[in-house]
């Protein structure tokens, strides 16, 4: 991912500042992912929820990330995690390397749509068949304030929901349709709103998806 979608710059240059508060479902995550699962979480910024997932007991975790500082800032808060630099536009996995991966305020840190099918399609390579994708992230908000940034740049960007932050950040809020269409490939096991903070400390309307990985081999012996 290049350009809009790989802002690695600014999440340097905000690397000690900024906390990240999307929650991990814990009941979801535990009845899906059995704890010896091989998990990845991309975009993993510090590495909060790799050390939340270690926490609950979880012990195979890799986090990535393209922020150079952002991990490093991971290595001095959480030295016992597995936490890389992301240098490269695909995931540096085998095929088939992972029970779960998560995708936490990510996808809004990728704007393009091309940047979005590219990433969805290279965690579904690296997901194992029956293995799951978790994603937080933004709906579309509603409100005057953003429904304000959203026609100040589709233009721009030609993305209704595609908008710049005055630090400097180009950010995107998700339309339902787009996000099903994201997710085609998967299952679909639970799709939730929830209510969440900004980075900036803004509530947002998020949503969170969990899919599936179809096992093809089980779906031909069942059908």
């Amino acid at each position: 991912m290049e350009g809009l979608d790989n802002q690695f710059e600014y999440w340097d240059s905000v690397s000690s500042l900024k906390s990240f508060t999307h929650p991990i479902d814990k009941d979801q995550f535990v009845t899906r992912v059995p704890n010896q699962a091989d998990i990845l979480d991309f975009g993993c910024g510090y590495g909060r929820l790799c050390d939340e997932l270690y926490q609950m007991g979880f012990k195979s975790i890799v986090g990535l990330d393209s922020s150079q500082l952002m991990i490093e800032r991971g290595w001095q808060e959480c030295p016992h995690l597995n936490l890389q630099v992301l240098h490269s536009n695909s995931i540096p996995y085998q095929s088939d390397s992972f029970d779960a991966v998560l995708l936490f305020a990510v996808l809004t840190c990728i704007p393009t749509n091309e940047g979005q099918i590219a990433l969805m399609q290279e965690i579904h390579r690296v997901l194992r068949p029956g293995g799951i994708v978790y994603i937080s992230d933004y709906w579309l908000q509603s409100d005057n304030r953003n429904l304000k940034r959203y026609d100040e740049y589709k233009d721009k960007y030609g993305v209704y929901g595609i908008f710049e932050l005055p630090e400097g950040a180009i950010v995107r809020h998700h339309d339902r349709k787009w996000i099903a269409s994201l997710c085609i490939d998967f299952i679909t096991e639970d799709l939730s709103g929830i209510e969440v903070k900004t980075m900036n400390g803004n509530s947002s309307n998020g949503f969170q998806y969990i899919g599936r990985k179809r096992n093809n081999a089980m779906e031909q012996i069942l059908n």
